[in-house]
């Protein structure tokens, strides 16, 4: 028996979409399927209110196995969520990052009196790990929410627009910079879109918008 076969043996690993225990650097057979049947066919996301958005794209749907993975990552997954899922994303971020000449990822803020409701922020992880992965900054402090927003996926567009409205604030120099912010679900993207508004406002360059997963 090598030694990872004998970790694995004491620390099974896990599957990333459903908790269940898997072999080393694979989905569980239940999943394998499910997560390809939800890959996106176009990876850009294009919806209406996104103009300041030099890009918005995502790798799955979300739905089916996919939700349930998000899920399942924000509540009791995200070890196995965070280590695996990199590699399931479908298109190249070395080349996004070195072709947008990016200099810092941030995740979505979220508004402090959220802080008790989270064990921890699934966005953040993931931006906390790409930027480890491919040598970038990670600036947890660069946008604030400074709002407490109603929940956005109660609302129309005109009132996500309205709910939305100077909720995020800029706390450094970004003029000049390019930057990505990385979520876990965009849906329409008019939380992106008002991030990026308030860097653009503040000078940045470009904003390009990174989400694992499409609520379409």
């Amino acid at each position: 028996m090598d030694k990872y076969n004998f970790i694995d043996l004491i620390f099974p690993q896990k599957c990333m979409f459903c908790g269940r225990v898997k072999k080393r650097d694979t989905l569980c057979e239940y999943c394998t399927s499910r997560v390809e049947n939800s890959r996106m066919i176009s990876n850009i996301i294009n919806e209406k209110n996104i103009k300041n958005l030099d890009e918005c794209i995502a790798s799955f749907y979300y739905e089916d196995i996919v939700k349930i993975g998000i899920h399942h990552a924000k509540f009791k997954n995200c070890e196995s969520f965070i280590r695996d899922f990199i590699k399931y994303i479908d298109f190249d971020l070395d080349k996004i990052f070195k072709r947008n000449e990016i200099h810092e990822i941030i995740s979505m803020p979220f508004h402090k009196s959220k802080l008790y409701n989270k064990d921890y922020d699934l966005p953040q992880e993931m931006a906390v790990e790409i930027a480890k992965k491919y040598n970038l900054e990670y600036n947890k402090i660069l946008v604030e929410k400074i709002k407490r927003t109603k929940n956005q996926h109660d609302l129309s567009q005109q009132e996500r627009k309205d709910n939305l409205k100077n909720a995020f604030r800029v706390n450094q120099e970004v003029k000049g910079k390019n930057v990505v912010i990385i979520d876990d679900i965009v849906t329409t993207g008019c939380s992106m879109e008002e991030v990026a508004a308030a860097l653009k406002r503040k000078g940045a360059n470009k904003v390009i918008g990174i989400a694992f997963a499409h609520n379409r």
